[in-house]
């Protein structure tokens, strides 16, 4: 166990985790909901908050222990000093630790939409395509842009079963719901980027193409960023008739062009403010 706790201490930093699980929860009932929903069903939204945190975060636990296994070779390679290279841990309980995760994930996902607990079959089987690398992995590996935008594809899935389960209804494809799923889609995707956006280097110090900043260049991965904001931004300004997202994203920009255009620190404490305050305001502004 201890073995257990360590990794996760090093290679699933759970602060930052529950942040990104509670803000990506907060701003599915912030989108979902015409009314304060904190102040009118203050014991339901909890609820809910607290089972889909639930949810995305175990699902996020699960796909780090099946990385695992889909980045061995490449870890071994450029990064033996992290935990199952070096032995801190063995395979054996990464695999353990994947199968409480499941465990834990489809008993909330059960809980939080029983009448819609098909949409996150397909969450799952998805998932399963993910683990699998969709059975072309090296193809794949020399396709990095693409790579990253068919794993994205579980944001959409995601939302479509998070939107599904908090209306207790099966969604219905119009405007304000394409629309949402963008939102739902595109939000989390700018974590993902943040998430590696800053360069990493192997033992002789060469830069390992893992990363959006090294793959597609700086300025490149920050146009990336600037575009996802500016996107959600525009959505949450049609779906909550408040310029007030449009206003806050533009700030992001101006502060990722001032701040952000030299330091990678800067970059990424800023995009996780954009998510964080995106997801804040999605719960107050109606």
């Amino acid at each position: 166990m201890s073995a257990i706790i360590a990794y996760i201490r090093e290679r699933f930093p759970v602060p930052s985790v529950l942040l990104f699980v509670l803000g990506y929860a907060a701003l599915t009932l912030g989108l979902s909901a015409h009314s304060n929903i904190w102040v009118q069903n203050s014991q339901s939204s909890f609820i809910s908050l607290f089972l889909l945190s639930s949810v995305f975060f175990f699902f996020l636990l699960r796909q780090r222990a099946i990385d695992e296994f889909i980045d061995a070779e490449h870890d071994l390679k450029y990064f033996p000093d992290r935990p199952v290279p070096r032995g801190l841990i063995s395979k054996k309980q990464v695999q353990f630790l994947g199968l409480f995760a499941l465990a834990v994930e489809l008993i909330s996902a059960y809980l939080v939409g029983q009448r819609v607990f098909g949409f996150y079959i397909l969450v799952f089987l998805y998932s399963l395509l993910m683990a699998k690398e969709f059975f072309i992995p090296r193809w794949l590996n020399k396709h990095f842009t693409l790579y990253f935008l068919i794993h994205e594809v579980i944001f959409l899935l995601f939302g479509i079963f998070f939107i599904s389960a908090v209306s207790y209804q099966i969604v219905t494809l119009n405007t304000q719901t394409i629309i949402a799923l963008v939102v739902l889609t595109f939000a989390p995707m700018g974590v993902e980027v943040i998430r590696k956006f800053k360069p990493r280097y192997d033992k002789a110090g060469k830069a390992v193409a893992d990363t959006y900043s090294t793959v597609w260049g700086r300025k490149n991965a920050l146009l990336v960023l600037i575009g996802l904001s500016l996107t959600v931004g525009l959505g949450l300004t049609f779906l909550k008739y408040s310029y007030i997202f449009l206003l806050f994203s533009v700030l992001v920009v101006v502060a990722w062009l001032s701040l952000g255009k030299k330091s990678d620190t800067a970059a990424i404490i800023i995009g996780a403010i954009n998510f964080l305050g995106f997801a804040l305001l999605a719960n107050i502004i109606w």
